[in-house]
């Protein structure tokens, strides 16, 4: 009988068509080989070592990123490693629904506001430009709300947010009232979701004479949302994980949760690891600070990481070097194979799909450095080339998330509405990013001349 995993894993095989990779030639190798026999992909390449995945229905639904139903897996079974997983992933995933959504209410009521927009719509510029972490901008809006908006509903996010812009520096965290803010989640509950399913949307009032309700969402839910799933996170570890899971979390973290911290050295379970972008104990540290310190992070942990070390032959001249970096992703798709074989004793179905998930976590990787480098247009191509390579095991909720929440900060509504329309029905509540991200598109739509498409 096949496993689990392996079933799925031929039946994805079968489905793609793919034909069996060459082995590599040998100067094909692009890092070293112990930092990569440390990968995931490498060490459960031998059935003993795989087996615990391989057998779990939880993590093959995972590998899958079938996330609903790998939680309620992972609850039924009492699972903790699993449920701490999947929280983490839920985590990242509203982190940038939450950014998705601040982005596309700064361009709507930012550049692109009208005198008839509804009053309210302050806090929500106040709120979007908090979770930017530009409290100067955030203090302007808020201190522009008018009384009825502190004295309605919205008034405990404003009171919220209002006690956040007063602290100088404003802090890297949100103090707010248990379920005081509209949409905020209940209480935690390891392997469960939050409480109420979809958050509510808002309706407000257009200041014109038509007086017509524009449906619009408060991004503070969705990013209270993630904390909360933070929070299930560390509740279910068996033990201190805090560092781990932050560190986890880093590359997603909003610019409100501040730079992602230098995590210690030590082994990291394989059930953090397993499926995932960071490789090896070693990736973790790397993409902790990749996002922050850029060009540095490679420096200092080529030693240890094998993405850094695969990463470090594409800067040149003090830039990241896109093509380059697509090179070594490829070849060291290939390196991984022949590892994976060589550790297996032959190759097997599923060398493929991990090795595409290595080649992927390059791309990503090469990102973060990118756009810490400041080397916006060619961390884009870069996202753009691992968003299409995105599908199956690679396809990565939260990183479709993020890259929507990047063409919301483009202005480019159209992909960002598709990928949305991707996950929404299986995440309750990311739905919510759509009120934004489509009065963003409509005015857009407005405001282009006739032969102007909106993209």
């Amino acid at each position: 009988m096949r496993t689990l995993l392996g079933g799925l894993l031929l039946g994805l095989m079968a489905c793609a068509g793919e034909e069996p990779v060459a082995a590599p030639a040998e100067d094909a190798s692009v890092a070293p080989a112990a930092l990569v026999e440390s990968a995931w992909q490498v060490r459960l390449a031998v059935d003993a070592t795989r087996a615990p995945f391989e057998q779990d229905q939880g993590w093959a639904q995972l590998f899958m990123r079938e996330y609903p139903s790998s939680l309620a897996t992972f609850a039924g079974a009492g699972s903790a490693a699993g449920q701490a997983r999947l929280h983490l992933e839920y985590a990242g995933l509203y982190r940038q629904a939450a950014w998705l959504a601040a982005n596309a209410t700064r361009q709507v009521y930012g550049p692109d506001r009208q005198e008839t927009d509804p009053a309210d719509v302050s806090y929500l510029v106040g709120v979007s430009q908090g979770l930017a972490g530009d409290c100067a901008a955030a203090r302007t809006a808020l201190g522009s709300l008018e009384p009825a908006t502190r004295a309605g509903p919205l008034g405990p996010g404003v009171a919220a947010w209002t006690a956040w812009v007063a602290v100088e520096p404003c802090p890297s965290a949100l103090s707010t009232p248990d379920g005081a803010i509209l949409g905020a989640p209940g209480a935690v509950a390891v392997g469960t979701l939050p409480e109420g399913g979809a958050l509510p949307p808002l309706t407000l009032t257009e200041r014109s004479d038509e007086k017509r309700a524009v449906p619009a969402m408060d991004p503070t839910s969705l990013y209270l949302v993630s904390r909360w799933h933070e929070a299930a996170a560390n509740a279910a570890t068996p033990e201190d994980d805090a560092a781990l899971i932050a560190a986890l979390l880093s590359p997603w973290r909003l610019p409100i949760d501040g730079p992602g911290a230098a995590l210690p050295a030590g082994e990291i379970a394989d059930t953090w690891l397993f499926g995932g972008f960071a490789t090896s104990a070693g990736d973790v540290a790397f993409l902790a600070v990749a996002g922050s310190q850029g060009l540095a992070a490679v420096e200092a942990h080529k030693a240890t990481s094998v993405l850094a070390a695969v990463l470090a032959p594409t800067i040149q001249s003090g830039a990241v070097v896109p093509d380059l970096v697509l090179d070594q992703a490829a070849l060291f798709g290939q390196q991984v194979e022949a590892a994976m074989a060589a550790k297996a004793g032959k190759e097997e179905g599923f060398h493929r799909p991990f090795a595409d998930i290595a080649r992927v976590a390059v791309l990503r990787a090469g990102m973060l450095v990118a756009d810490a480098a400041g080397q916006y247009r060619d961390a884009g191509i870069l996202r753009i080339n691992a968003l299409e390579r995105s599908t199956g095991p690679t396809g990565d909720p939260v990183f479709l998330m993020a890259v929507a929440a990047w063409d919301a900060g483009n202005r480019n509504p159209q992909r960002a509405q598709d990928l949305i329309h991707s996950l929404t029905g299986r995440f309750p509540g990311v739905d919510a990013a759509r009120y934004p991200l489509d009065a963003m598109h409509i005015r857009l739509a407005r405001n282009a001349g006739p032969a102007t498409p909106v993209h």
